[in-house]
């Protein structure tokens, strides 16, 4: 819909009356920001759809501690389901992508965690382009980063922020801060953390390439004023520009299809058909098709315009114009489980929000500039290494694991993959587990998206340990299920089908759990809710059984439209001119820790190569 006070959205007789050279489908993380930069050149016509809504200004998506408010919420989050799952019990999972402009940029808890230096590197040694490496990517890091540096007393308990200003970025769009407030049992974490042997001393800046221990970790707010608001796709690379001439944006529209020409004995993509207002319409490009519609949907686009396995489909009734069998597959997805205690008398939890007096006064405060909960997200997170929470029994069954590749035997990159997976085991520099303290209720088992229905005069009082799997060995896809663009692609994780991900997984639960029996933390809670307190967390089948039915998605999908397998080192879709995939769905491997920071890195990276053939041309 268009808008005054934002004159790049338009409506579908405008957009269908523009000329464009680049149309870019899906306006979130990646496509906003490719969009921003490609229209910096004037005479360079840029056009975006996307498929929610705008939602610019929405007091839910700015405010950081509202973010419960938009994952799972229909009117913000696509929801999809998987297939069942074998792995979980062949239980169901919801699967949360953001659903509007800024994509899940708008929705997620907003926490800023690059990854360590050599997961980069190993993208380089996987695909053989060495400009995808750490050193290729760190100056992209470097321009997204709006860092703030912390300059008054906060109000938070944890760890002190430790960072180095050469690792960030000073004037990017995105900007980044520490917490402000935070609960003071993460106090009692980290200090029980080192108390039980953990290595959780702090990196001297997580974001150098190193994030190994616990630290307080960076969020996408902006403290500049106020309390301080979300800083996403949004705010940084469409608020700022949206009186660009040259750059057009629709909402409420979605693409069915990449329209893809043959020329000789090529295929070149000359624009897209998509449907908005229950009709539907084609647009046409002068330079490229990019697609940025995300891991979900990408590759179910990819598919919807003939590109991918000749026989999927015909099966749906479409003419394979670019047969490539890896579109859809490789799909990796963080996994986390949880372990839940009730906190004491006294201890302050996230769950006395649900007292309306309570409530009412975060939000006052928040709204006075005086920050607390309302004005932070997640605070404090932490990496470790298998090999320092392991015994040498644990690490040989392990490796015999990742070295077992049985039928993978036939795909030489995947038997790569598993290669680097069994020598991050034995290196200590190596993020195998991520933990982070929610402290507030959190029922893992709910795989589904369902909430507790609240008890009348019930308030709980608990805080939660969320343990994640950031390298999982299982191995999913994503592909259409229907020629029927409106009908949602069939989303298959996999989820710990590899033993390797229950066994790592429950080594990390096992550590968690002795660091809540030890002091000073183990004199804040009252007992364990989540296993229960009977269970003997010693018990390795009973540990595994519990991750079954108690593990759920992290919200960090990638890999279904791979560096190396679909796309060239240029972003280009291998058999296709004029056609690229710039989103998580290029990641060749999964990387420790969230994910956006990695978006926004790959997607300035991908607008500089674009700019460059530009000028090359």
């Amino acid at each position: 819909m268009a808008s005054t006070a934002y004159p790049i959205l338009k409506t579908v007789d405008e957009f269908c009356q523009a000329s464009f050279d680049y149309l870019i489908v899906g306006g979130g993380t990646a496509g906003l920001t490719v969009a921003a930069r490609l229209s910096e050149d004037p005479k360079i016509r840029v056009g975006v759809i996307e498929a929610g809504q705008s939602r610019l200004d929405d007091p839910n998506i700015l405010t950081p501690g509202a973010y419960m408010r938009l994952i799972g919420n229909p009117e913000y989050d696509w929801k999809w389901t998987t297939v069942p799952q074998a792995g979980t019990g062949n239980r169901s999972h919801e699967y949360n992508r953001g659903k509007g402009l800024g994509g899940s940029s708008a929705i997620n808890l907003m926490m800023y965690i690059r990854g360590q230096a050599t997961e980069y590197d190993d993208w380089a040694t996987i695909t053989g382009y060495q400009t995808w490496g750490w050193n290729g990517l760190k100056p992209f890091f470097l321009k997204h980063e709006g860092f703030i540096t912390p300059s008054v007393p906060s109000q938070r308990s944890g760890v002190p922020p430790s960072y180095h200003q050469e690792h960030h970025g000073q004037s990017g769009p995105i900007r980044t801060s520490f917490a402000t407030w935070s609960a003071p049992v993460l106090d009692e974490w980290h200090q029980a953390s080192k108390n039980v042997g953990l290595k959780w001393d702090s990196p001297h800046d997580a974001w150098s390439g190193n994030h190994l221990g616990g630290f307080s970790n960076l969020s996408t707010i902006d403290r500049t004023s106020g309390s301080g608001t979300r800083s996403y796709a949004v705010t940084g690379y469409l608020r700022p520009n949206r009186e660009r001439e040259n750059l057009c944006v629709l909402t409420e529209a979605s693409v069915d299809c990449v329209l893809l020409k043959k020329k000789g004995s090529g295929v070149t993509a000359v624009g897209v058909r998509f449907t908005a207002n229950g009709r539907s319409f084609t647009t046409m490009c002068q330079k490229e098709v990019i697609v940025s519609a995300g891991t979900v949907q990408s590759p179910q686009i990819l598919e919807l315009s003939g590109i991918g396995d000749r026989s999927r489909l015909e099966s749906h009734g479409i003419e394979c114009l670019v047969e490539n069998d890896n579109v859809g597959e490789h799909l990796e997805d963080h996994v986390m489980t949880g372990l839940v205690y009730d906190l004491v008398e006294g201890e302050f939890s996230l769950d006395s929000l649900a007292v309306e007096a309570v409530a009412e006064d975060a939000m006052e405060k928040y709204i006075k500039g005086e920050g607390g909960p309302m004005a932070n997200t997640l605070t404090s997170t932490g990496f470790i290494s298998m090999l320092k929470i392991t015994t040498d029994e644990e690490m040989k069954d392990l490796e015999s694991l990742a070295l077992a590749t049985g039928e993978l035997g036939k795909n030489s990159s995947l038997v790569q993959e598993r290669r680097i997976l069994e020598g991050r085991l034995r290196n200590e520099e190596s993020a195998s587990l991520q933990f982070f303290i929610l402290p507030a209720s959190f029922d893992p088992s709910r795989v589904d998206g369902s909430r507790a229905p609240p008890v009348p005069g019930v308030v709980n009082n608990r805080v939660t340990v969320l343990v994640s799997l950031t390298h999982p060995a299982s191995r999913g896809s994503i592909h259409l299920s229907s020629g029927d663009p409106t009908v949602a692609p069939q989303i298959d994780p996999h989820y710990l089908e590899d033993p390797m991900d229950v066994k790592i997984l429950s080594a990390g639960v096992r550590v968690a759990d002795r660091v809540f029996q030890c002091s000073p933390l183990v004199e804040k809670v009252k007992g364990r809710v989540f296993p229960e307190a009977e269970m003997d967390m010693n018990d390795a089948p009973l540990r595994e059984a519990y991750i079954r039915r108690h593990t759920r998605t992290e919200y960090h999908p990638v890999g279904t439209a791979g560096l190396g397998r679909v796309v060239d080192e240029n972003l280009s879709v291998f058999g296709v001119k004029g056609l690229r995939v710039v989103d998580a769905s290029v990641f060749p491997l999964s990387i420790s820790g969230n994910i956006m920071a990695a978006v926004y890195a790959v997607a300035e990276k991908a607008a500089e190569m674009i700019k460059g053939e530009q000028d090359s041309s």
